[in-house]
């Protein structure tokens, strides 16, 4: 009797196992399609930012995701309205915004090439922070994938070229950085944060804080001077780029750690040079091309590996 109720708590775990890694895939993948929003709204901004200035943009785009999520979403988001909550969804948003204009800025002083590697990993510095702010030791046999995606990313987005350090690296560098702190934050309070909520704040502060700083450095531009290449770029990024792809994010960071959400963001400069292809007709190197199979390969088999210690602690307690 006792060997038939150890066999079938053995098959009960084994199906729940299978079970929780499809939810992971499925919560990774929602991560992949928004760096495919991502990738897509790359190529797009370069012509778009031949209209607009950078900084006017990116205000216009996040504001646009804000009116987007209140439309939609105001009911339930004011009825979730906590003063509770005003302080961990403000150090979101602060790194949000650290992020995405570092990233606009870096442009000015660095090549793209090496500004998408930089922009691109924080996956090196969301283990570290996971330690320090949410206590998560990343296992060991993750490190390959890491060190893998790394390696893949060098090759993507360097190619042939070489490689300098200087103040627009700096501020790539400053770009991932936060990226890793709001990846990190977003997972330690989206356990009892409402989604939508935290991505409606997002929204509105950063495009808050970019008009600002977009009235202080760029002049004010001709809206109605601005075509319709301008506008559409511009709404793409809004609803696509901004509010479509922060419901996948924040709904993924709910359910999977920050680590794979990091792993997942690394596929954006695939993405970026497949829509590059056809909308510049840019073109990879054979080292692009081992890049992009190294990060691919990584993801996917960062996916499937099972969370040991959390299969252990969920069902230890039985």
């Amino acid at each position: 009797m006792a060997f038939y109720l150890a066999k079938g708590c053995g098959l009960f775990m084994k199906i729940s196992f299978e079970k929780e890694k499809k939810y992971t895939l499925f919560y990774v993948n929602l991560v992949l399609l928004q760096c495919l929003l991502w990738g897509i709204s790359n190529p797009l901004a370069k012509m778009g930012l031949e209209v607009i200035s950078p900084f006017y943009c990116l205000a216009l785009r996040y504001l646009i995701a804000f009116s987007l999520f209140l439309l939609f979403f105001g009911k339930r988001i004011l009825t979730k309205i906590n003063k509770e909550y005003f302080i961990p969804c403000l150090i979101i948003s602060i790194f949000t915004t650290i992020s995405f204009n570092a990233s606009i800025i870096c442009l000015m002083y660095t090549s793209a090439t090496n500004a998408g590697f930089l922009i691109s990993t924080p996956i090196l510095f969301t283990p570290l922070f996971s330690l320090i702010i949410l206590k998560q030791r990343i296992d060991k046999k993750r490190l390959l994938p890491i060190i893998s995606v790394t390696i893949g990313l060098y090759f993507l987005c360097n190619g042939n070229s070489g490689f300098s350090f200087g103040w627009g690296e700096a501020l790539a560098l400053l770009s991932s950085i936060s990226g890793a702190c709001m990846l990190t934050f977003s997972s330690k309070y989206l356990q009892d944060l409402d989604s939508l909520l935290v991505s409606t704040i997002q929204s509105g502060t950063t495009g808050l804080f970019t008009f600002i700083l977009a009235l202080i450095f760029e002049d004010f531009p001709g809206f109605t001077g601005i075509p319709p290449l301008g506008w559409g770029v511009i709404l793409y990024l809004g609803a696509c780029c901004t509010f479509l792809a922060y419901i996948f994010q924040n709904t993924a960071l709910s359910h999977i750690p920050a680590n794979y959400v990091a792993l997942a963001f690394c596929s954006e400069p695939i993405f970026t040079a497949i829509a590059s292809y056809f909308l510049l007709g840019e073109t990879l190197t054979i080292k692009g091309f081992i890049g992009a199979i190294l990060i691919m390969l990584s993801i996917i088999t960062a996916s499937v590996m099972p969370e040991e210690q959390a299969w252990k602690e969920k069902y230890q307690e039985g």
